[in-house]
């Protein structure tokens, strides 16, 4: 009995019990007294007793006295959960609620009001949580919840509702744990089950929107034809829900509209339709989703985003996503001849949204989205992601700006694994930047098409320490220009700055390093690019200025506009021919070994630039290596028809540079011009070459070259 009786005082004016009339007339003084609230009870009066709430509303209140006690076993008879203490105020005519307001079965006037603590239960409202219908007492307990500003207390009971729209607004909703506590729709229309309004908030409790079946085949007729019903919408300000299951819904399973919000422990399952995600946050701000999962969704398992019909101003920002899963994301809408993608995690229309330790595991299409769209007040959006997975799925991580905004993506300590492409950077906008390091990729490279970074448009890169691997690797389509099938590839054209330092690349599961191959192609076309304490081979790089330090760069076709500086890089092993086809107005080289006697390539310098047709190239302290006999030249000089006869067309210096034939004597020298002098001109200062090299070129005396200074 004593876990029945909601013990406490009656409450005041602003709550249960209003203030009675002045006018109301007391009984003897030793009869009467006030309880701490100031209502009047009956001190002498014996205190009666119902079996139930029904036996309460039967008593002949024409004997009661005005403020008569009245404990009630139940609020079913046979039962005891329900029941608790009432008095009986013969003057009261507030509506009845259920639950702590009851009127008589055969007068107006007069109400029994329940004594109350600062909790309200279901079970004083009926609702027992047998797995009958409860929709209209627990809709009772929630209208006078918010009303009274009580919290809500669930105790362990599947609680079937046939309605939706349980509203609480500014309590506290307790249940008695997710494996314990149920609220279960059992009606087929739309709507929201249960909303959590204004500095509300929820926890304990598995909430089920009652989602119709799937298809046994999805077609493009039915893979958005599902009923059901949103389990959890949090709106307003200030409003948090904990420890939860929200599942089975026909759009997103939990959908937050608010301001200073909080999700912990929040695990969705089983979303469909077009929109059929795990957590929606939308028109929202200042809030985290910490600790959350999101499984078995038809578009994306944590989306922040804004309505389409919010007014251009709106956006969602400032929202952090942290220690989070998504997982099995399939049969997205796009599929079936709509517009949505399937993903993990997606960030449109949004600033400062931050992904911290989360994963993506098994999505069709995407592991992560970022982009902006709506212009945030600064005008820049904001971007982080740190620590996140994203595994088997097309493409890991696909960051970008949208609709002119620019952005600014931070990415550190990604890894990507079991997928097609890696890193997809997609940014239209010069003043977009992407910085990143201690990145990772695992490629299936089981597809036609696979690589580390995909780029396309404009923008800023900078990325440091990057590691890849290929699960299978397949040479003949990396070594074709027609296959998107190379660590870095641009496809479709890029055009901004890329700046790469500390890039691996391996094979299976070796230690040992295999090339990191550059494809930029389509209308590529960069401002600057620079490469680091990397092992490459640049199949197409164009670029107006390029900057190549401490790498090994195997092979590569590199067309730079402005200029080219090569410091301390070791250039042209093991491959048949190593090409710089260039036009750059200033073209050095520093410390470098070109060593070309396992292949028998060559440096090969082309000067196709009429508007500039002097072409200066400049050797410092390098050294070239080649068997002169058996495999020809170390350096071939050439240019195009509108600048070979141009007096510098090619002028090369050399400075402390060593040559040397690694073969037999010959008289092949060491560098080959179609050109002559005055169009042809080399110059040099303190180099040297060993005795099997007999001329260093085949029409200017090598005292110019050799010359000690």
């Amino acid at each position: 009995m004593t876990r029945l009786l909601q013990g406490g005082a009656v409450l005041t004016a602003s709550g249960l019990l209003p203030t009675h009339a002045a006018g109301m007339e007391k009984h003897a003084a030793g009869m009467e007294k006030r309880d701490k609230e100031g209502k009047t009870t009956q001190e002498g009066a014996e205190t009666l007793h119902a079996d139930s709430i029904a036996e309460m509303q039967a008593l002949d209140v024409t004997r009661l006295q005005d403020g008569q006690r009245i404990e009630v076993v139940g609020y079913y008879a046979g039962d005891t959960l329900g029941g608790g203490h009432f008095t009986w105020y013969a003057n009261e005519q507030r509506e009845e609620d259920g639950g702590t307001c009851f009127r008589t079965h055969d007068q107006a006037n007069g109400r029994f009001l329940r004594r109350l603590d600062d909790t309200l239960t279901p079970a004083m409202f009926g609702a027992m949580g047998g797995g009958s219908d409860q929709y209209a007492p627990l809709a009772q307990l929630a209208k006078t919840a918010s009303t009274m500003g009580l919290a809500v207390v669930f105790p362990a009971g599947d609680y079937a509702l046939s309605g939706t729209g349980l509203v609480f607004n500014g309590v506290d909703v307790n249940g008695a744990g997710p494996s314990h506590t149920t609220l279960r729709y059992t009606g087929h229309n739309m709507g929201s089950l249960v909303e959590v309004q204004d500095g509300a908030s929820i926890e304990g409790f598995t909430l089920d929107g009652n989602v119709s079946a799937d298809p046994r085949t999805w077609t493009p007729r039915n893979y958005n034809a599902f009923t059901g019903c949103l389990p959890l919408y949090l709106r307003g300000h200030n409003v948090s829900a904990r420890n939860l299951v929200c599942r089975h819904s026909h759009q997103a399973c939990l959908r937050v509209e608010a301001s200073s919000f909080k999700l912990e422990n929040v695990r969705t399952h089983h979303s469909r339709g077009n929109h059929g995600d795990g957590i929606f946050v939308v028109d929202s701000r200042d809030g985290s989703i910490e600790g959350c999962e999101a499984r078995d969704f038809t578009r994306i398992g944590f989306v922040s985003d804004t309505y389409g019909s919010s007014p251009e101003h709106i956006l969602s920002e400032r929202i952090d996503f942290i220690d989070c899963f998504a997982e099995n994301g399939h049969h997205a809408s796009i599929d079936y001849g709509d517009d949505e993608f399937n993903a993990g995690y997606w960030a449109e229309n949004s600033d400062a949204v931050r992904f911290i330790n989360c994963r993506s595991s098994d999505t069709t299409h995407y592991g992560f989205v970022a982009t902006t769209g709506r212009v945030p007040s600064l005008g820049v959006g904001h971007f982080t992601v740190r620590g996140c997975i994203a595994e088997t799925t097309n493409i890991g991580f696909y960051l970008k700006d949208l609709h002119g905004t620019p952005v600014r993506h931070i990415v550190d300590g990604c890894l990507s694994r079991d997928i097609d492409r890696g890193f997809c950077i997609e940014m239209d906008l010069a003043a977009s930047h992407l910085t990143g390091q201690r990145l990772c990729t695992k490629l299936r490279g089981s597809q036609r098409s696979g690589c580390s970074l995909l780029l396309t448009g404009d923008g800023h890169i900078d990325i440091r320490h990057f590691d890849e691997t290929w699960q299978t690797f397949n040479a003949s389509r990396h070594d074709s220009m027609r296959a998107s099938y190379a660590s870095i590839v641009s496809a479709a054209g890029f055009k901004g700055d890329l700046h790469l330092a500390h890039f691996q690349s391996r094979h299976g599961d070796t230690d040992e390093s295999a090339l990191v191959g550059f494809k930029l192609l389509g209308q590529s076309h960069l401002r600057d690019f620079t490469l680091s304490a990397t092992q490459a081979r640049l199949f197409h790089v164009p670029a107006e200025r390029i900057s190549l330090h401490d790498c090994e760069i195997s092979a590569g076709w590199i067309k730079a506009f402005e200029t080219l500086d090569v410091d301390a890089c070791r250039l042209g092993d093991g491959v048949p021919r190593f090409d710089i086809f260039d036009t750059t107005q200033h073209h050095r080289y520093r410390h470098c070994r070109f060593d070309f006697t396992p292949g028998g390539g060559h440096l090969y310098l082309h000067n196709s630039d009429k508007r500039n047709a002097r072409h200066v190239v400049r050797f410092e302290r390098c050294r070239f290596k080649k068997d002169l006999a058996q495999h020809g030249y170390m350096i071939t000089l050439d240019a195009a028809p509108g600048v070979f006869m141009a007096n510098e067309s090619n002028y090369l210096t050399f400075r402390d540079c060593t040559f040397e034939n690694t073969g037999q004597a010959t008289e092949t020298p060491a560098i080959r011009t179609l050109q002559r002098p005055p169009q042809a001109s080399l110059t040099g200062y303190g180099n040297r070459k060993n005795a099997a090299i007999g001329n260093l070129t085949a029409f200017e005396l090598d005292d110019d070259l050799m010359a000690d200074g």
